[in-house]
Order: structure tokens, then sequence, then C-alpha cells
């Protein structure tokens, strides 16, 4: 322990006794938990069959609440377009899972009323809040729950509490779990809320302030006030690694000034214990992954005036990993490095970024940048390269082992292989003629490049 860390804990103690001599009570620190969702929840309900990283998640929000004797549990539907519809699934599924021995009922807060109610402490649903003890947002527009649980003025762009989101607090304080997914998952942080937008726009044209709900467009808009604020580790975002989101998260928080960024893949929690504590510990459970960036020594800069970066750095962690916040550690669980690398190049991605087909309806080659990069770690190659699919400027990526980089892979509770790795360098540049040699050399000198600039 250093001086200066023993000196801040003496005084800590030295405040708290002083005011307890007086008889005040210092502000208790938030201990509650969250259980963060990427978005495509697999539900065992609807006729559907059960899918077991799914029902694992469920499994997690009730022993957080204290088990099935314990949890009182609270749906939220207020992103939904149809809220009463999007609950209904949730109350089927603990219905298949737990019958009648989980308590589970649906908080009727939706866009279209909540005017009405939400700044009255004696309300109904205020009442609804203050009963339990877990709480399950679910997916649509996160801009929904900041309009309902806030009063926001877009003009001015501020907002006031509510007694919604007063509530909501005291229950965490007080150790609630808050889950999410998809929207409900993006709706937590306290940094800027992602609103909207794909990787591709937003490394071309930036990040568009904006309090309130988007356009339905690619643009990649964010809520400079942040969501409801329980997740205070860095910028978060959902659908992860299956809609190539790591372009959207990476230049919002370049251009916000915020270290670390978090992206959860889909059907896959990130679940956080003592949130607000000295204690906070991250882990991760279900069928994907959580992308953590590091942008503390990232360098940006211009290509033919298209925006530029260098120097990030990612850890990818799944089932059975654990993360520290506080100190930046990650922990692989039973995972060992991996040691059998196949030799020969990784192909060149041509679509890092997971392009969305209007046409198909459909993301293509979804989990690419993810799979490129656990590709990358199988093999004795040190680089590995991609593309955008989206031309004019065609965006490069390239990823890099940095000296002290380890994949790591292991068996998960399903017996599936799964892998894990950390400090991955990424660089991000426009590059001429893609597929080209020179296309190749400008993205493999652009890492090049950002690690010389970096050891200087």
């Amino acid at each position: 322990m250093t001086k200066v860390t023993r000196l801040v804990l003496i005084s800590k103690v030295a405040i708290a006794l002083t005011l307890a001599a007086f008889g005040v009570q210092a502000s208790p620190a938030r201990a509650g938990s969250l259980v963060l969702v990427g978005g495509e929840w697999a539900f065992p309900g609807s006729g559907g069959s059960e899918e077991t990283y799914g029902v694992s998640i469920y499994q997690k929000i009730v022993d957080l609440a204290g088990g099935t004797a314990g949890a009182k549990i609270g749906i939220i539907s207020t992103a939904s377009s149809n809220p009463p519809r999007s609950a209904g699934f949730y109350l089927e599924d603990f219905e298949i899972l737990y019958g009648d021995s989980v308590d589970v009922e649906y908080i009727p807060i939706t866009r279209d009323t909540c005017s009405d109610y939400k700044n009255d402490p004696n309300s109904s649903v205020v009442s609804q809040i203050s009963d339990r003890n877990a709480f399950i947002f679910t997916g649509g527009d996160q801009s929904f729950i900041t309009d309902c649980f806030f009063n926001e003025d877009a003009a001015t762009q501020t907002r006031t509490d509510t007694a919604l989101i007063e509530s909501l607090r005291q229950q965490f304080d007080k150790g609630a779990v808050i889950a999410g997914t998809s929207a409900g998952t993006a709706v937590q942080p306290s940094e800027p809320m992602v609103t909207n937008g794909e990787s591709y726009e937003g490394l071309r044209d930036g990040p568009v302030s904006l309090v309130g709900s988007p356009p339905f467009d690619n643009t990649l808009y964010y809520n400079p006030l942040g969501g409801l604020g329980f997740f205070e580790y860095g910028l978060l975002d959902s659908h992860f690694s299956e809609r190539g989101r790591q372009g959207r998260i990476i230049r919002l928080a370049s251009d916000l000034g915020v270290n670390k960024a978090y992206g959860v893949d889909e059907n896959t929690a990130l679940v956080v214990t003592d949130a607000g504590t000295e204690a906070v510990n991250f882990s991760v459970l279900g069928q994907g992954g959580v992308s953590i960036f590091d942008l503390s020594e990232a360098n940006v800069g211009e290509k033919n005036s298209y925006w530029t970066i260098g120097g990030v750095t990612e850890a990818y962690l799944n089932e059975g990993d654990q993360f520290n916040p506080l100190t930046n550690e990650a922990a692989f669980g039973n995972k060992t490095p991996i040691t059998n690398e196949q030799s020969g190049e990784v192909p060149l991605e041509r679509n890092i970024f997971s392009y969305f087909d209007d046409e198909l309806g459909t993301w293509t080659d979804p989990r690419a940048f993810t799979e490129t990069a656990i590709a990358l770690f199988n093999s004795t190659e040190t680089q590995a390269f991609g593309q955008s699919l989206e031309s004019n400027p065609t965006y490069g990526v390239t990823l890099t082992k940095s000296p002290g980089a380890t994949g790591f892979s292991g068996t998960d509770s399903q017996g599936n292989v799964r892998y894990s790795f950390e400090d991955l360098e990424i660089a991000i540049a426009p590059v001429p003629e893609p597929g080209t040699l020179l296309g190749l050399f400008s993205i493999g000198a652009l890492g090049l490049g950002y690690r010389l600039q970096q050891k200087r």
C-alpha cells in the first residue's frame, strides 16, 4: 500500500467517525448488481425450445436477487413500441422456467403515459418499484427510457430527475439487481449513451449529439446526458460482435475523450457485482463474449481528410472470464494460453464491420471483426487485416499482437470451445483500392506507423 493510499484511507475513516459523532449517516455506497445482455436473449417461451445459455442468464438474475424464495422481479418494457406485449414474453419465460415460485410482475411505464406520473412520488408505479429487488429493462429504443425516467430538455440539453429514477436508485443502493437486454443494456451507463448508427458511417462522419429519439438511419447518434447511470465504467454497447459495432464505439469513445468502452455480444451477459464499490467485479455469462477497449494511449490522426486512429487495445472475454475495471486486470478462469498456433496468413476480411443488407434484411458476415481477431491469435502471424465493405472511402483495419498479447482457449459449461484474448492492438484508417497489394500495404503500414509512434 502506498503512502498516498494510506492517507486516503485514514481520511475516509476520520470523516466517517466525525459524521458518526454528530449522528450523521454517510451516503451508502452502491452495492447493487447489473446483468447486461447484448440483445437476442434466447427465450425458452413462445413455443420455442429451451436454450441453455439464455436460461443461465435468467438463473443468474434470480440468484442475485435472493433465489426463488427472495426474488421480486419487475419487468420494465418502456423501450418497446408495444410495452405490454414485450413484457408478456418475459412473464411467459419466467412462468415456464419457475412456475409460481418466482414473484414476477409487469411495471407499466410507457412513453405514452409516463408524463402523467413520472414526477409523482406517490404513484402506483413508484410503489411497484419500491417493492421490487430486481428489474429487467427490455429492448426497443433506449431514448424512450430516458424520456420517462428523466425530465429532458432537448433544446438546452439538460435533464432533471423524476420520482421514477429516484425510486430505482434507492432500490439499487439497497442491493437490487438491474438487468437489461439490447436497449435495456445500452441505457445503463452514466457516460454518454449511444442511441443509433453503424460503424462505417460513424468512422467516416463522426458522432452527432442529440437528446431524444434519433432518426432511423445509419448516423452515429448519442445522448450527451448519458443513460440511467448505473454502469459507471465507460461507454456501453449491445448487439456487438454480430453487428460489427467496433468502429462506432471506438469513434464515439475517442471523440468524447472516454478511455474505456464495452461491447456485449448477443445472448451474452456482462455481470457486474458490487457496482460502484471497491469490490466491483465483472464476469461474463452466455453464448458470446464482451469486448473491452482501452483508448488511454490511442493516437488520432487524419488521412486524405478522413479520421484515423491507432493505439487502441482490446480484450475479449467470455464465459468463465473476469475483469476488474478499477485495476484493468483480466482473469481467464480455467482457460490456458494458446500455444498450438497454425502457420499461414489470416485471410483478409472484406466485410470487417458486418454490413447490413437492406434487400436481404440481415447482417452479413456477423462477428467478422471478432472472428478475425480470434483467427489471428490461433495463427503464427503477428498481424491480420480487414476492410469495410462500404467504399468512398474504404476503411482498413489492422489487428496486431502487441508484445504482451495473449490468446486463451478452454471449454465452457456446455462443452463448447471458447477463445479469449487480451492486448490486441487496433488501427483504423482509409485505404486505397481495397483488395490490391497497395491497399494491403497501406493497412499494414498504418499499424506499424502507430506502433513506432507509441514507442517514441
